[in-house]
């Protein structure tokens, strides 16, 4: 009668079944918890590589205008689009074909908003529609002499209500962007001389 009962507890479950439930569990919570975390680690790292994307194409844009119009003695008040597709001045995986006609007529930004490039006289605009908050947080600082993280020459930048021309700081940059936002996203317009 011993061998019967033997490794078995009062409700006739045995320890070691016990122990590998226990255990069973426990792997299911640290594996949930390694997931959630890559997750997240995901997410931030995304929204990093798509912010730093953001700061090439501000900095690249500004240097392929002020290249093309080096000999000009304005830049016009006409869109400057079309003249930097031509140019090949825009990287081909940003530029799009919105009337399907089969050539590209516009400019996508990474957060999947239009990036449009204009002359306003001697300077010049470049506007960004659907930008994160927490990344136009991140882009539009930049000091009273006009430079910031996405180059210099900065005017000023508006968001389509409210417009700064002294430089923004971290803290101010981060109550702009939110101010005027819709549905955590914000439009910017940069001015360049």
């Amino acid at each position: 009668m011993k061998t019967l009962f033997a490794g078995k507890n009062s409700i006739g479950v045995s320890p070691e079944r016990g122990a590998t439930l226990i255990e069973a569990v426990l792997f299911t919570v640290i594996a949930l918890g390694f997931v959630v975390g890559g997750i997240v680690f995901f997410e931030q790292a995304s929204k990093s590589a798509r912010t730093n994307d953001a700061v090439r194409m501000l900095a690249m844009l500004q240097s392929q205008v002020r290249a093309v119009f080096q000999s000009q003695a304005t830049f016009g008040t006409a869109s400057i689009v079309p003249l930097l597709i031509t140019a090949n001045a825009v990287p081909s995986s940003m530029q799009r074909d919105t009337n399907g006609d089969g050539d590209f007529d516009a400019i996508a930004n990474h957060f999947g908003g239009e990036v449009k490039v204009t002359g306003a006289g001697l300077q010049f605009k470049i506007a960004l529609t659907a930008v994160p908050v927490d990344v136009c947080t991140r882009i539009i600082p930049y000091d009273e002499t006009g430079n910031g993280i996405i180059g210099t020459g900065i005017a000023s930048v508006t968001d389509g209500t409210a417009t700064d021309s002294n430089g923004l700081t971290a803290s101010e940059a981060a109550t702009f962007c939110s101010t005027n936002a819709v549905a955590g996203k914000v439009g910017l317009t940069w001015t360049f001389y």
